[in-house]
């Protein structure tokens, strides 16, 4: 996961010929030097341009490079030159060592979304029939697709960005453009920020978070992502079993039935599913489906040993059945308004806890307006019985003994006895709704056995006026209907078994969710992610300090587990520091990711970018410090690039003492080329 630039070309091409410049880039630190409108933001940019960054900046797709590449130039003697045609150029090296070089054009025929690698040191190496590959840039699914430039530069660093969540659609991709403000300061708003101006425009969520954990290659999005996915799948998990268990109870109700002893959420225990069953409604009382089948069958089996009898020597049989029959449906429709009327009183009963506990939630509201008003006033307000709580009149008349209101009870006490209150009735109405829900089921059952009960008069009734010689259609509909009965019955089964299966399907796969959950990291950060992050804290501190931060104490400095951060005493750094010790700050940081990258293991590119990192008139000693800390990239074998205006003798005076290559523009970069 490295990144090192090798060398940058720009050409121009106006009607006096060619201008341009090469500019090669070693390991360590390179300070790239040039006065100020004389290119040197050309130079920078151009790189930006190159890799297709310039959304970095800004959302617009316009090209971020001044007019000496799009439209004129100026000349050492001040001439103006129009530009015909220009381009850019780019060798790059991985970890690997694979040398790349990136063309793009700035002002040409073609379209500027083209980017055209050759594979291979095109620029320093002088090879010409190296293979040469197009993609694009900018478009959609430049990112994604095979042809994006941006993916094959993501492979090319041996990075694989995460998928990240958005405002505004599930997922995407952690874009390159968020990602490179960690390690590239360009100078109009990378300064503006700590850790970095990292655009907000691709609706990403928690941005800047996201890009540090990625360059940090922190576990802790990792985990939260699995958290999630995980919390997702045991929704869905729970979200299907209550769908069954509906469907279930729906079919088993319309069958004049229940289901009993089946939870409402999934659990993991196997034997959670083996108590579960249909009860059906005899009368007032609930009788397992099992026995019911089984005194079905014994039913069936001695109405099936039986010869069909004729009506003349049924009618005394007929008869006490009628009766038997007519009883039973004034049992039935005894029950039926008893419990009519018990579901009267209960839904008045249910309604008037509602109001209850609407009441006791507009009290605690209340209550807790009163206690943070006497917190954010500082007054803690005692409540006498005889003073007015507003005007703080003494009260002397009173109709109550002074007695009585001798104890008054704190608002803190009345918050808490209201929430007792509160919980107690939203308890009570919960059990009467349990109990509603199951008189409805004893009032839905009575009212089919009633419907089944009134049918089987009307054949009694029948079959007393009958001819005495015709078959008994009683005994022969019982038959029937018992028959037919047993075939309900035994549907009535197989779908709750079939039920049953899918559940315990559903189950097993809860079981094993709770598994993973189980390995998963409670603490939001793992180890590894804390030691960076103490790691990194250090790294602040001791630059912070190199570099004549002094609004407080460096040591004072931390980083925040939550946003990454500087902080002081669990607070964000705002507007109490400087505006240069902002800056300082801010050397501090991307230096210290640069540091961390060669004694963790991270993402970063081991490289840093600055353009005109002298911001806020930075004084020369914290200057000097910071080229001094930056040129040991060097001996980390990392590289760091500086651009500069600074006064040529002042820079000179500090690069003279330590190691670094200088690149020194004494006029404009862009020469004209022979």
């Amino acid at each position: 996961m490295t990144l090192r630039f090798r060398r940058l070309r720009l050409r121009a091409v106006t009607a006096d010929g060619v201008y341009g410049t090469d500019i090669p880039f070693a390991s360590g630190l390179t300070v790239l030097w040039a006065d100020n409108t004389k290119g040197k933001s050309t130079c920078m940019q151009g790189m930006l341009y190159a890799l297709g960054l310039e959304r970095m900046l800004s959302p617009r797709r316009e090209i971020p490079l001044p007019h000496a590449m799009t439209t004129y130039l100026n000349t050492d003697d001040e001439k103006r030159i129009e530009v015909l045609e220009s381009s850019v150029s780019l060798e790059i090296a991985n970890g690997e060592s694979q040398v790349i070089t990136v063309n793009r054009a700035v002002k040409a025929s073609t379209d500027t979304r083209l980017v055209s690698v050759d594979f291979g040191p095109a620029l320093s190496g002088g090879a010409t029939d190296l293979k040469r590959q197009n993609f694009f840039v900018l478009d959609p699914g430049a990112a994604q697709r095979e042809d994006g430039f941006h993916h094959f530069l993501e492979g090319f660093l041996g990075w694989r960005l995460p998928q990240v969540r958005r405002y505004d659609a599930p997922e995407t991709k952690l874009y390159l453009e968020t990602v490179f403000p960690l390690f590239w300061v360009e100078q109009k708003f990378g300064w503006t920020a700590i850790p970095a101006a990292i655009p907000t425009y691709m609706r990403i969520r928690e941005v800047h978070k996201r890009a540090v954990e990625f360059i940090m290659d922190l576990d802790v999005y990792k985990l939260e992502v699995q958290r999630e996915r995980l919390a997702e799948r045991i929704a869905a998990n729970s979200k299907e079993w209550s769908v069954v268990r509906q469907e279930l109870d729906r079919f088993i109700a319309r069958g004049g039935g229940r289901v009993a002893s089946l939870s409402e959420n999934p659990l993991a225990d196997p034997a959670a599913l083996s108590n579960a069953h249909v009860q059906l409604a005899e009368g007032t009382e609930w009788i397992p489906l099992a026995t019911v089948v089984m005194q079905l069958r014994a039913n069936i089996a001695d109405l099936a040993a039986k010869a069909v009898p004729v009506v003349e020597e049924q009618s005394e049989e007929v008869t006490q059945k009628l009766q038997q029959l007519t009883q039973d449906v004034d049992q039935l429709n005894a029950e039926r308004i008893r419990l009519h009327g018990i579901q009267q009183l209960k839904l008045a009963d249910m309604r008037s806890l509602q109001r209850r506990i609407a009441a006791l939630d507009d009290d605690l509201v209340k209550n807790l307006d009163v206690q943070r008003l006497q917190r954010y006033s500082g007054v803690a307000a005692a409540l006498t019985p005889d003073r007015c709580p507003t005007c703080e009149q003494a009260l002397v008349d009173t109709l109550l003994s002074q007695e009585a209101l001798s104890a008054v009870m704190p608002v803190s006490d009345n918050i808490e006895y209201i929430r007792s209150q509160k919980k107690m009735f939203e308890d009570i109405l919960v059990r009467e709704q349990s109990a509603e829900s199951e008189r409805r089921d004893q009032l839905s059952a009575i009212s089919r056995k009633l419907i089944d009960c009134y049918s089987q008069i009307r054949l009694l009734r029948s079959e007393l006026v009958a001819p005495g010689t015709n078959p008994s259609a009683a005994i022969i509909e019982e038959r029937i209907r018992a028959e037919a009965r047993m075939r309900d019955l035994e549907a009535l089964q197989a779908i709750f078994d079939d039920a049953i299966d899918r559940l315990r399907t559903l189950q097993d796969a809860y079981a094993e969710l709770l598994q993973e959950r189980a390995q998963i990291p409670t603490e939001k950060l793992s180890p590894s992610d804390r030691d960076k992050l103490n790691r990194l804290t250090r790294l602040v501190q001791s630059q912070a300090k190199d570099f004549g931060f002094s609004t407080f104490s460096p040591s004072e400095l931390s980083i925040s587990e939550d946003s990454y951060r500087p902080e002081k005493e669990g607070f964000e750094i705002g507007f109490e520091t400087s505006a240069s010790d902002a800056i300082r700050l801010k050397w501090a940081y991307q230096m210290s990711l640069l540091e961390l990258a060669r004694d963790e293991p991270t993402n970063h590119p081991g490289m840093l970018v600055f353009d005109e990192p002298r911001q806020q008139s930075s004084s020369r000693p914290s200057f000097q410090n910071l080229l001094s800390r930056a040129a040991g990239a060097k001996g980390r074998d990392q590289q760091v690039i500086f651009s500069t205006s600074e006064d040529l003798e002042t820079l000179k005076a500090i690069t003279a003492s330590i190691d670094c290559e200088e690149v020194i523009f004494p006029g404009y970069i862009l020469q004209k080329l022979d």
